[in-house]
């Protein structure tokens, strides 16, 4: 001890005199050395001072996080300006369909006033000539009022504002209603022999209906409801509705439009007429409901083409929601600019004043030169040129140094620091590496009852004990009452909701800030901890561990180990990185920690035990070193925590690895500052599910995570399954009770509500279906995956999309279960055992972090229990994973970190040798090395069809003269691929702004365009999930594409050779790396357009690995709107490659990216004729004629496959043609 120490204080005072004259100091970035500030700020004016050297501290720390945020809030306000356009309403008038269509038709109120009418007149003024034979001319003319005696009717609609207010009705004239009127009519004529037939027969409702259109004519709205009235009580079912109809457009022109709306649904109720529809989306428009009016427009002009109102005044409204869409954005962003400025602002100002005030601490320039020359004098001794003396100052000495010669003043203390340096080494001592106790060991003080302790322990050393001793906790047997308990606590009826205000704050929703701290005793795998920390150390409960005592430190025993990628992910990373806290120290498991000994311990006596057990090798190290992480986690040290858990993993991976899993989830919880965090230690949680699903505390936490990510049906489900496990695990049961009073709060249904059994046809009985989703159903496929079935009244079903099925989903109903006669099924099951027996890396390959409960293998008897009792959803899954037959791991090593992309997984062979044409002679063997055809095949539009038909009929075909002078044979058809190239000036990417074509063009040997390596790779942004890509070593089909030559060369300047366009690249990388603006957010620092250019040369040259090298560069770092450019040069090279399925996936991927593409439609054409799929390679190269009528290529494909194949394609008949 002693000797450490004296090699601690001589290290020092020899680092003293390697420095120079500085008084503070501070530690280096990578924290292993210190180094000297020359003018630091914590050099006080008032150095006496805690309170303010404290307070500096505080003020500096502030500084430096405030101008961390400088250049977030000046990047964003960049972008928010980027996005500000001054422009845009002329822009979307100019360029939106809706807005070209509806011109200048304006959206005011006044054009959706308007008069409709579904009686003709004609009927009822037949009807009234019938009463009214002839009229004396002379007599004064009459109006016909509606005044008869009208008793409470069911039918005049009195409840509405409206009709309650009749009398200060007002409505302009209609006299557009008076052309339904024979010419022959005077207005005035007209309502007198109304009046006279009224007169005769005042409840006749053709009559009352002809003066209500009297009344409409001349615009008096109060005599027209009076008739309207009347005319609705003694109208006949049948005509009833055209009477409410007009009441209803008379309301809305009145500017009652909520109670015209009313009138016009019930009659919509008896008439679905095109007249109906146009009203009510007039009066829909009228009270702002703008949306439902462009439904009821479409409908208008559905049943009726030729009411071009309606379509003209549907796409004035969309235009006009554009346009408020994009106004309400641009009001947001510039809201949000000015905000973001006045943040900047306010805390550029803040940093300005914390650094006056930090200033204002600090010694001025004359108090800092009289320190430096104290230091020095008192270092150095006395110096010449110097004269340093005592002041007074306010009655305090003080010592005050002057300089005469600053020159030879310098030379002086330069010299006297290089003697004390030079005595400083020659009498250093010389130390051995033995000096040092590299297992950070201390000598123990061998006192006589240390000895005794430690000849007692002999027969211990070294034993394993790696059996239990007892039997587990889990799968715990339910018991009568524990049923019961379950049943209760499982009901919809508990909790209810007296009990849930009752105990809202006894069980409150978990927080980050609040999470239980709990600890998965190794007592549940039938282990005894406590005679592992007594009866095999020779101790009792009462009798504490011998004298001296340290912490169970953990890092020496993996100090020379690799990280395995567990240890990688971000979310234990950056708990790793964390220090001692009291904001991490789990305090509520203390009284755990002593009682594993025995409730009188002390929490030091345990530590030292536990050391104790580590340092002599006793008991299983896997559950020692899971007791030092418990010990960790209760001082708040995460970081050693960590390290205690990493060698629990590694030592013993294959033993209870839950055990350290579910500590290192909870750590990661509770340190995590970002959601992909609780991503990682969700995805540690549903490991350790896959070690022991039979422990509710794996559930249990996974169910906090999802509650913390406010997945809270999910997180209803991990939770059901706890309790389900253990009814007695309080935790879970609170928590339980927390979210079922959540949901019922809110109205939620309970999740084992949400989906119920279906029956779909008798072929197919077992299909699941949400209650919530309006029947959205769901039914098992080998290798559990699952798919979206409709069942509709008929019993007809069609797949929609492919669901990945949550690992309860074979639990919420028991006779959805895998067909184990189906041979890949059993393949797929006996992969994974494969990958259970054989990995020898610990648990990397089963990292899961997906928000579902994980599947098992095993653990029958609790997984039945979940499978009666659990109903959860599913979450889609659209994408696929290739894992190939007798492979060990699911992910390769580039992508095993990318644990968020693990998918669905495909069962293709890998050639157990490499490849060659001695084994294979044709390209279309390949294909048995390739991913099945994806169930949603690319195809064009059916527009796009119809119009290359235009240019080449079908007609044609029988032409005689057709196939006069054919060249292409069928087999070039199939063999003969032909390489397709997109450039990036094509997308309007201008390749002169990342090359430079001014200088000299370098044509040096080895002055090639090599890609850089990915930084962060994602599989299936780079589509490394394809076979094809895994055998780019293998193409042996593959050749060098000469026909991309001149291609290549026109990137560079005219008459440029190869080699030179090559070493411009070349170059235009390397200055790619060094431009901030270029390599910005790119990996290696090259911008994907050059990579991308890049790949021509390869292709060039016939090397398919460096092509795609440089197309997974630019996939990974392109915008999403130019990955098809790399896309269709992957899918060209896969084809020339005969990975025929593999390049009909990034084609397709390419189509949805730029349906346009001329290049991708030929490409795509090409793929599906060398899989001699005829029909839809004739879609698209019919297609491509759409998109460029004069494409000779296409032409004579389609010439080839109707001639040589003698077959009748009958597709374009289903295209409609006119």
């Amino acid at each position: 001890m002693v000797k450490g120490l004296f090699v601690l204080i001589t290290a020092l005072s020899f680092g003293i005199a390697l420095s120079s004259g500085f008084t503070h100091w501070m530690v280096t970035e990578d924290g292993l050395s210190i180094q000297s500030v020359s003018d630091s700020p914590f050099l006080m004016a008032q150095p006496h001072s805690l309170v303010q050297f404290l307070d500096q501290e505080r003020k500096l720390d502030a500084i430096s996080q405030n101008r961390e945020l400088f250049s977030e809030h000046e990047k964003m306000i960049r972008e928010q300006e980027k996005i500000d356009d001054p422009e845009i309403e002329s822009k979307i008038r100019s360029s939106d369909e809706d807005c070209l269509a509806a011109g200048t038709f304006s959206t005011n109120r006044d054009p959706f006033i308007v008069s409709y009418t579904l009686v003709d007149p004609l009927e009822d003024l037949e009807y009234m000539i019938g009463i009214v034979k002839d009229l004396n001319e002379d007599i004064p003319r009459e109006n016909p009022y509606c005044t008869s005696d009208l008793p409470f009717s069911m039918y005049a609609f009195e409840h509405l504002p409206s009709m309650q207010q009749r009398a200060g009705l007002s409505i302009p004239y209609e006299h557009e209603l008076q052309k339904s009127l024979p010419s022959r009519f005077r207005l005035l004529d007209f309502g007198h022999y109304v009046a006279v037939a009224l007169e005769k027969e005042p409840t006749s409702a053709p009559l009352l209906n002809l003066a209500a259109l009297y009344w409409r004519i001349r615009g008096e709205a109060s005599n027209a409801v009076e008739c309207l009235r009347r005319s609705l009580h003694y109208s006949t079912q049948q005509k009833r509705a055209g009477v409410m109809f007009a009441l209803g457009n008379m309301l809305h022109r009145a500017g009652h439009s909520l109670d015209a709306i009313v009138l016009y649904q019930l009659v919509l109720a008896e008439i679905d007429d095109a007249f109906v529809h146009m009203a009510l989306a007039d009066a829909l428009v009228v009270v702002q409901n703008r949306s439902d009016a462009i439904v009821e427009y479409d409908a208008a002009f559905a049943r009726d083409p030729k009411m071009s109102d309606a379509s003209l005044k549907a796409a004035a409204l969309r235009c006009d929601q554009k346009l408020v869409d994009a106004m309400e954005k641009q009001h947001k962003n510039l809201l949000d600019t000015i905000s973001e400025k006045n943040l900047y602002n306010n805390r550029y100002e803040l940093v300005k004043t914390l650094e006056e005030n930090v200033r204002k601490n600090v010694l001025d320039a004359d108090g800092k030169l009289q320190s430096t020359l104290i230091y020095e004098y008192f270092t150095y001794g006395t110096l010449p040129h110097v004269s340093c003396r005592t002041v007074k100052h306010s009655g305090r000495s003080a010592m005050q140094c002057t300089i005469s010669d600053w020159r030879r003043y310098r030379a002086a203390v330069s010299e006297k620091h290089q003697k004390l340096i030079t005595a400083a080494r020659r009498n250093a001592p010389q130390f051995s590496n033995e000096t040092f106790d590299l297992s950070g060991d201390e000598e123990e003080e061998e006192s006589q009852e240390l000895i005794e302790f430690l000849n007692a322990l002999d027969p211990f050393k070294g034993i394993d004990m790696d059996e239990p001793n007892g039997r587990p906790i889990y799968p715990r047997k339910i018991e009568s009452s524990m049923s019961r308990l379950l049943e209760r606590y499982l009901s919809n009826s508990w909790p209810n909701r007296s009990l849930c205000d009752a105990n809202r704050w006894r069980h409150p929703m978990p927080t980050a800030d609040n999470l239980p701290q709990l600890f998965m005793s190794p007592d549940n795998k039938g282990y005894s901890v406590s005679d592992l920390l007594n009866k095999y150390l020779g101790l009792s409960p009462l009798k504490e561990h011998p004298l001296p005592w340290a912490l169970p430190e953990c890092g020496s025993f993996i100090r020379d180990q690799p990280l395995s990628s567990m240890f990688k992910l971000p979310g234990v990373v950056h708990a790793s990185s964390r220090g001692r806290s009291v904001k991490f120290a789990e305090e509520r498991l203390r009284q755990t920690f002593v009682n594993l000994v025995g409730n009188r311990a002390t929490q030091a006596d345990v530590a030292q035990r536990i050391r104790t057990l580590l340092k002599y090798n006793i008991g299983p190290k896997w559950l020692v070193f899971n007791l030092a992480a418990l010990y960790w986690r209760i001082a708040g040290v995460p970081g050693e925590a960590i390290s205690c858990l990493r060698a629990a993993l590694f030592f013993q991976p294959e033993r209870h690895a839950d055990v350290a899993l579910t500590q290192l989830a909870q750590i990661v919880m509770r340190t995590a500052s970002r959601d992909e965090h609780l991503s990682d230690a969700s995805a540690l949680l549903n490991t350790a599910i896959h070690v022991d699903p039979n422990e509710p505390l794996t559930y249990f936490l996974n169910g906090l995570i999802q509650i913390l990510q406010k997945k809270y049906s999910i997180a209803l489900a991990h939770v059901r399954a706890a309790v389900i496990l253990d009814p007695l695990f309080q935790p879970a049961v609170d928590v339980l009770h927390a979210l079922k009073c959540a949901a019922s709060k809110d109205g939620g249904n309970p999740v084992g509500e949400r989906i119920q059994a279906r029956c779909c046809s008798p072929s197919q009985p077992n299909v699941l279906c949400f209650v919530s989703l309006g029947g959205a159903c769901f039914t098992a496929r080998k290798h559990g995956v699952y798919e979206a079935n409709n069942c509709d009244i008929n019993n007809r079903q069609s797949k929609d999309v492919c669901w990945r099925a949550t690992p309860l989903v074979p639990f919420i109903a028991p006779s959805l279960s895998y067909d184990t006669s189906d041979a890949g099924n059993l393949e797929n099951v006996e992969s994974l055992k494969n990958r259970q027996d054989t990995n020898t890396d610990g648990l990397d390959d089963w990292i899961d972090n997906s928000d579902e409960i994980a599947l098992d293998f095993g653990a029958e008897q609790c997984l039945q229990r979940i499978r009666e009792r659990s109903r959860i959803t599913t979450t889609p899954m659209s994408q696929t994973q290739v894992l190939y037959a007798g492979a060990k791991r699911v992910m390769t090593k580039e992508a095993e970190e990318v644990w968020e992309e693990e998918v669905t997984v495909h069962i293709v062979p890998f050639p157990e040798s490499p490849l060659s044409l001695s084994q294979i002679s044709d390209r279309r063997q390949m294909l048995a090395y390739d991913i099945e055809l994806p169930e949603v095949l690319p195809l064009p539009l059916k527009e796009q069809i119809r119009l290359g038909l235009q240019y080449l009929p079908p007609s044609r075909t029988s032409d005689p003269n057709f196939c006069n002078n054919m060249k292409m044979t069928i087999s070039m058809l199939h063999e003969q691929t032909t390489s397709t190239w997109v450039s990036v000036t094509a997308k309007g990417v201008g390749l002169e702004q990342y090359m430079d074509l001014s200088n000299p063009a370098p044509a040096i040997a080895g002055f090639e365009p090599n890609c850089p390596d990915l930084d962060e790779p994602s599989p299936l942004r780079t589509f490394d999930h394809l076979p094809a890509y895994h055998l780019r070593e293998q193409f042996i089909f593959y050749k060098p594409e000469k026909a991309l030559t001149d291609a290549f060369q026109s990137l560079g300047n005219e008459r440029e050779r190869i080699e030179h366009v090559a070493g411009r690249l070349m170059i235009a990388m390397k200055v790619s790396k060094l431009t901030p603006n270029l390599s910005k957010n790119q990996d290696g620092g090259v911008h994907w357009t050059l990579s991308t250019a890049s790949t021509l040369f390869w292709r060039v040259k016939g090397d398919a690995v460096n092509a795609l090298k440089c197309l997974r560069h630019s996939l990974n770092n392109a915008p999403p709107d130019m990955k098809d450019v790399a896309l269709v040069s992957m899918a060209n090279i896969y084809h020339q490659a005969g990975l025929l399925h593999s390049a009909l996936i990034a084609g397709g991927t390419a189509l949805g990216i730029s349906p346009k593409l001329v290049a991708i439609h030929f490409t795509l054409a090409n793929i599906y004729a060398s899989m001699a799929d005829y029909e839809h390679a004739l879609q698209f190269y019919y297609s491509t004629l759409s998109l460029q009528s004069t494409f000779e290529p296409a032409k004579e494909r389609i010439r080839a496959i109707y001639c040589h194949t003698g077959s009748t394609f009958r597709f374009h008949s289903r295209i409609h043609l006119r």
